[in-house]
């Protein structure tokens, strides 16, 4: 899905205003090298190594951002967010008491329910991948990289390297 079918013409101007603030020098693109700066003044606080595996999903190897660049990043940021608060949602519901870790038999059960439809083998598979042993203890981080596999990932055959399609939370 581009950025013009998931935000509206105005977020898409909101963005485009955003845009041309950063763009302080008028040259119609956003240099590489400030982008951390520029995005934190948008409310993006991101670390330098995920700042770095998304613009190599996105730039085409200048190091500027046009716009429509920035969008796919914009576009990016706003799927990981969103996956981010579903994975917590998700977490939330394992670990109800709040104690901050679920039990890696009570996730062995509910994948095992969702995938009721599934051979032995591909379920045998995917416990044996997790490692999802009985008095084993997830937290969030682990759980959040457990679910990223799930999420959908923009996906473009004329992208440089595949290996940073995947962009995890």
């Amino acid at each position: 899905m581009s950025y013009k079918q998931r935000f509206s013409p105005d977020q898409i101007r909101e963005f485009n205003d955003a845009f041309l603030l950063l763009d302080t020098n008028d040259q119609g693109y956003l240099p590489i090298s400030h982008l951390k700066e520029m995005l934190l003044t948008i409310g993006y606080n991101l670390t330098d190594d995920y700042l770095q595996r998304l613009t190599l999903t996105v730039d085409d190897g200048n190091g500027k951002l046009v716009f429509d660049e920035f969008m796919e990043l914009i576009d990016l940021l706003e799927s990981n967010d969103k996956h981010e608060k579903d994975a917590k949602a998700a977490y939330n519901a394992f670990d109800f008491d709040g104690i901050g870790y679920i039990a890696a038999n009570d996730v062995k059960e509910a994948l095992m329910f969702v995938m009721e439809k599934a051979s032995e083998e591909d379920k045998k598979g995917i416990l044996a991948h997790f490692k999802l042993e009985k008095n084993r203890k997830i937290y969030f981080k682990e759980f959040k990289d457990m679910v990223s596999g799930f999420a959908p990932q923009k996906t473009d055959p004329d992208r440089r390297s595949s290996k940073f399609q995947q962009i995890s939370i």
